[in-house]
C-alpha cells in the first residue's frame, strides 16, 4: 500500500503527532485522506502500547512487597534494598502513603489492628501482621466493585469512513480507572456468519504479563455465553462469535470491567 501523496509528511512527524506534540495542520488532514500513513500511525500506536506495557516501572517492586515492608516481614536485606528504593521512586513512595493511609484510616475496616513494635515482641508481629493481611484479602474477596467502562472518542477516520455510524466504527477503545480495552471484530475464518472478537488490554503501571489468565466473559441475551482468559501479551480472542449485542466483563481480582452494549457485527 501507498502513501496517496508520498512526501507530504515524515515518519517523525506522525511520531510527534502520536506524542501528542503539536504539527503542522496538514499532518491531521493527510491522516483523514491516507490510508497507508493512517495505518502506519496505528502499528506505532500498537508498539508504543507493548513498550510501555514492558518497559513502564520495569524496576519496581509489586505492590505486595510493600504492604509487607511496611507490616516489617521483609528481612534486613530486602528491606534495606525496598527502603533505597523508594528514597528514589517516587511513585512506589506515594503508592507507600496510599497503603498507610488505607490501613490507618479505611471505614470498612471492624476490627483496628495495631503492630507496634514496643507492645510485640518478634515472634508476635509478623503474625499478627499476617492476620491482618489474610483479613483484607478475604474483605476485599467478598465485595468486587464493578466498574463500568467508557467508550473513547475513535481515531481519526479514512475518507471512505466519513459517513459511517460511531456505533459500527473499528477498532472501539474503553477506558475505565487505570485499564485501556481495545477491540476488533474481524470476519471468521471458518463460517461467514461467525465473527472474531480481538482485544488487548493494559493497565498503567503494570506490565503485560500482570494480566495474564485474567477472564474474559462474552455474554447476550441471545447468544451463548463465551469466556476466554488473557495471554501474556495482554491479548484475548473470541474465534467463533455470533452477531448479536453483548456485555464483556474482564474479572480482576479486586474489580470487574464491565463494556456493556457491545455491538459485534460488521457492515456487508
Amino acid at each position: 500500500m501507498e502513501c496517496s501523496e508520498p512526501g507530504t509528511i515524515r515518519d517523525e512527524e506522525l511520531l510527534a503527532y502520536l506524542a501528542g506534540e503539536r504539527v503542522r495542520p496538514v499532518v491531521q488532514q493527510h491522516l483523514l485522506r491516507c490510508q497507508r500513513c493512517s495505518s502506519q500511525l496505528a502499528v506505532y500506536r500498537r508498539m508504543e502500547l507493548t513498550l510501555t506495557g514492558k518497559l513502564y516501572r520495569w524496576n519496581c517492586p509489586p505492590n505486595q512487597l510493600l504492604g509487607e515492608y511496611q507490616l516489617g516481614l521483609l528481612d534486613n536485606d530486602l528491606a534495606s534494598a525496598l527502603k533505597n528504593h523508594l528514597s528514589n521512586c517516587e511513585f512506589c513512595a506515594a503508592e507507600l502513603v496510599t497503603l498507610i493511609q488505607f490501613l490507618a484510616d479505611d471505614p470498612v475496616l471492624v476490627e483496628r489492628v495495631s503492630v507496634q513494635p514496643s507492645s510485640l515482641n518478634n515472634h508476635q508481629a509478623p503474625q499478627e501482621a499476617k492476620r491482618l493481611i489474610t483479613g483484607l484479602r478475604d474483605r476485599s474477596g467478598t465485595q468486587v466493585r464493578r466498574i463500568i467502562a467508557t467508550l473513547l472518542p475513535p481515531q481519526p477516520r479514512f475518507a471512505y469512513q466519513r459517513n459511517v455510524g460511531d456505533s459500527e466504527i473499528w477498532p472501539r477503545r474503553y477506558s475505565a480507572e487505570d485499564v485501556s480495552i481495545s477491540i476488533q471484530v474481524e470476519r471468521g475464518t471458518s463460517r461467514r456468519d461467525l465473527l472474531q472478537l480481538i482485544g488487548f488490554v493494559t493497565r498503567k503501571g503494570a506490565v503485560l504479563e500482570a494480566l495474564q489468565g485474567v477472564s474474559v466473559v462474552l455474554s447476550s441475551q441471545t447468544s451463548a455465553v463465551y469466556t476466554q482468559s488473557i495471554d501474556e501479551l495482554g491479548n484475548f480472542v473470541f474465534s467463533s462469535v455470533s452477531p448479536a449485542t453483548y456485555t464483556l466483563e474482564l474479572q480482576l481480582p479486586e474489580s470487574t470491567i464491565v463494556i456493556e452494549q457491545l455491538p459485534v457485527a460488521l457492515q456487508d
